[in-house]
């Protein structure tokens, strides 16, 4: 059985990713994933707010920065190499010590001078760019959707002209036209789409009488709106797609992939069943196309998706109950 895919114009041995999490900032991790035979792996992200108020932080030291604006230039400019030093020298590092593709991520709001350091990311050797940029949710009312995807096209741009590795983009379900919204990326340059960023969900400890939360661990049934959109995707855009959230076997791979998702990003799974639990999917993978008769992921990738009476179902709102009578 072929499990080899292409995403991001990098060819894998398999469809399965290891998301950006904790787990991808270990070396140990990284070298576990790739002996037991996972496609690629996305970092951890570097987060774009930190770097920004390491800056923020240094000239608020001084207040010489004020009037001599070429120093606070100056100063930016080496807080920004500091604190981006180490994720190049993870890249690097795991570059030499691991034979699968290795993709950085990026959790970023706007298209600042922070977009210099894709260049960094590409010379450290990563094979590609991961943009987690669903960090816009309209918390003020004067914030509308065109703005928000305006933003957001404006960072692929801007990361786009700064480097030549792929890049792809994290999305969160949220907009008010998916469908638009991810036009606009790809027209804006994303060779992928990751479907979907899982945000921070804030609970209430009523003993404490706080704020927090512990559900940062998805659940199987989180996979069907990724689901959802790549069916309705897939077919209009010729990007490429990961399906991201709520997948922990084989049989939701599977899903994923009949529905036209290029490749599967896996996380929760590996931290309850560990990184032996990779070529138990793979195999299980294999099992299922030699019942049904593939010899490649390719044979079936979005069969779903493409067939003309699956694409209602897709869109469909509301349940239909099957045993209504009409008058």
């Amino acid at each position: 059985m072929k499990l080899s895919t292409r995403y991001l114009g990098l060819e894998l041995r398999n469809p399965l990713v290891m998301s950006a999490s904790p787990l991808s900032s270990n070396m140990e991790n990284l070298r576990a994933c790739d002996e037991h035979g996972i496609g690629a792996v996305v970092f951890q992200s570097l987060f774009e707010e930190q770097i920004q108020n390491e800056m923020d932080m240094m000239l608020d030291k001084d207040d010489m920065y004020f009037w001599y604006p070429e120093a606070a230039e100056l100063v930016k400019e080496i807080t920004g190499d500091q604190m981006i030093r180490p994720y190049l020298k993870r890249i690097e590092t795991a570059k030499k010590e691991v034979s699968m593709p290795v993709i950085a991520s990026i959790n970023c709001h706007s298209a600042g001078s922070w977009t210099a350091f894709a260049k960094q990311i590409e010379d450290a050797g990563a094979d590609a760019l991961e943009l987690n940029i669903a960090t816009h949710l309209p918390y003020e009312d004067e914030m509308d959707d065109r703005t928000i995807e305006q933003i957001q096209s404006d960072i692929v741009r801007a990361v786009k002209k700064q480097t030549s590795i792929p890049v792809a983009v994290k999305m969160g379900p949220y907009y008010t036209n998916i469908i638009r919204a991810a036009r606009k990326l790809t027209d804006a340059g994303a060779d992928g789409l990751v479907l979907f960023n899982r945000f921070y969900q804030p609970d209430i400890d009523i003993e404490k009488i706080a704020l927090g939360s512990d559900n940062y661990m998805s659940a199987p049934e989180e996979m069907l709106q990724s689901l959802r959109w790549i069916g309705i995707l897939s077919p209009q855009l010729t990007c490429d797609f990961a399906a991201s959230t709520g997948i922990h076997s084989y049989e939701q791979v599977i899903k994923q992939l009949l529905a036209g998702a290029t490749v599967t990003q896996i996380c929760t799974t590996l931290y309850k069943r560990g990184f032996d639990y990779i070529p138990w999917i793979l195999e299980d993978l294999r099992g299922w196309m030699k019942e049904k008769g593939y010899a490649s992921v390719d044979e079936f990738r979005g069969i779903i998706a493409d067939d003309r009476l699956s694409s209602p179902k897709f869109e469909q709102i509301q349940f239909i109950r099957k045993n209504t009578v009409l008058d």
